[in-house]
């Protein structure tokens, strides 16, 4: 089966916001809507998937203000990991006077839904926040790591709850152990590959 991807940068941090769907059963899932629901929402209806879940790789206020937007009018579960819950749904998940808390928002659900036909495995890498994840679809070879590595970079750690030992060893025992073909979404920035982050990323080498 053919997998496709769609990247929306939204929102005043420019977040990469992915669109991920099979391209036989045009179903797939929504990772990420920062902001700008309505330009999202467009994008999915050009492309003519039909989202089956809202997937969040960690609870920061611009990776999920665009959630409550995108679920009224797509109205699929939400998947944060549950170290995260209290930070999606807290009030103080807010950058004032950038980015205002975010409203709307539906009570996330426990488990990983089903995700229209794409195999999706979620791995635990704490560090960024507790409950950061990235989506990994192996059959793809697709990474879509949220904050926690970038091309070049990684995710900050000094907000609360962030660790940079624990973001350490989340990459280099998690990310870095995939096959280096991987094509890796971050959050922010470029597109890039495990195998190019473990010969060059300055901040975590193998």
């Amino acid at each position: 089966m053919g997998r496709m991807v769609q990247a929306i940068t939204v929102g005043p941090l420019a977040v990469n916001c992915y669109l991920a769907w099979d391209a036989d059963t045009r179903q797939g899932v929504v990772i990420d809507p920062g902001d700008d629901p309505d330009d999202i929402a467009d994008v999915i209806a050009a492309t003519g998937m039909t989202p089956t879940a809202v997937l969040l790789t960690h609870g920061h206020v611009d990776h999920i203000r665009g959630v409550g937007g995108l679920v009224r009018r797509y109205p699929v579960p939400v998947y944060v990991h549950a170290a995260d819950r209290g930070l999606y749904l807290s009030p103080a998940n807010a950058l004032e006077p950038w980015l205002p808390a975010a409203g709307g928002l539906p009570e996330p659900v426990v488990d990983l839904p089903g995700c229209g036909g794409l195999a999706v495995c979620v791995l635990a890498t704490p560090g960024h926040t507790p409950g950061s994840v990235c989506f990994h679809l192996p059959q793809a070879g697709v990474l879509f790591s949220g904050d926690t590595l970038f091309c070049g970079g990684v995710g900050r750690t000094d907000l609360p709850g962030g660790s940079g030992l624990a973001l350490d060893r989340s990459i280099r025992s998690v990310v870095y152990a995939l096959a280096a073909e991987t094509l890796v979404y971050p959050g922010h920035g470029d597109v890039t590959t495990v195998g190019a982050e473990k010969r060059t990323n300055p901040f975590v080498r193998p």
